[in-house]
């Protein structure tokens, strides 16, 4: 929908790589007019904890596309079915019970983390794709994973997920089942998962613009909106690129602030 309104091809290149480092250093090695890259909030996170390929001031963020909140799934056919079952395992057996994650040190790490402090200690087990996190579910080898509504659409369309934990303070609207709200065992803070794309910081001002803008009337495209409700993200996704630089800086202290207090980042 952007090459509509700038133009041009955008050939898209799938990179290999939960936390998106993979292809953030892919994008920088390209010509800073000619790459661009989607970078999730897991990425960031890995560049508050030190682990990343590159540095924030290497990249301009362009627009925010989406915003979801994160739940914990099960497998309907699993060992536990609710929050109540997954819960009370955890806390009976702390560190035992299984949950596929992205990466160390992303937002999962962190909102799991935000549970230990409650008295339900879980243990992350990470995979770069996410067809190997929702196979592990599956399969039975993890008993949870960490994913947002769109990501496993699919598996709850075909009866095989079910949301036992949403990370949030209030229902997330379309979401349905009888799932248990974060806030309800006394989590105050959270970190949604949003997506956003950046270019080269060295990519020229003017061509920076062009681009949100571009992003800009993308958003206002029915056709986007359609896409954004199927997979259930929060209204007010959207952000230019001024808006999203400033979202980004505060997040980055958000996410340390956060880190630091559930145990992640020593």
């Amino acid at each position: 929908m952007i090459e509509k309104e700038i133009g041009q091809q955008i050939p898209v290149v799938n990179v290999p790589g939960a936390t998106g480092n993979t292809g953030m250093t892919k994008m920088l090695q390209g010509p800073p007019e000619q790459s661009l890259a989607i970078m999730p909030a897991d990425t960031l996170a890995t560049v508050v904890a030190g682990t990343s390929s590159f540095q924030l001031d290497e990249v301009a963020p362009v627009c925010r596309i989406s915003n979801a909140p994160s739940s914990l799934w099960v497998n309907t056919k699993g060992k536990y079915k609710d929050w109540d079952a997954l819960g009370k395992a955890a806390k009976e057996n702390p560190g035992e019970v299984a949950v596929a994650t992205v990466g160390k040190g992303g937002i999962d790490d962190i909102a799991l983390g935000s549970l230990e402090q409650q008295g339900f200690k879980f243990r992350a087990v990470p995979f770069a794709e996410g067809s190997e996190r929702k196979g592990a579910v599956l399969s039975g080898d993890t008993e949870a994973i960490f994913e947002q509504a769109g990501d496993v659409k699919e598996n709850v369309d075909a009866g095989q997920f079910k949301p036992a934990l949403l990370f949030a303070d209030k229902k997330q609207e379309g979401l349905e089942g009888d799932y248990t709200l974060a806030s309800e065992l006394g989590v105050e803070e959270f970190l949604d998962q949003w997506r956003g794309i950046f270019a080269n910081s060295e990519l020229a001002p003017e061509q920076l613009k062009t681009l949100s803008d571009a992003c800009s009337k993308v958003e206002q495209d029915p056709k986007f909106d359609e896409f954004r409700k199927k997979a259930l993200e929060l209204e007010g996704g959207f952000m230019d690129s001024e808006e999203f630089g400033k979202f980004v800086k505060d997040e980055q202290t958000k996410i340390k602030d956060l880190g630091a207090k559930y145990g992640v980042f020593k």
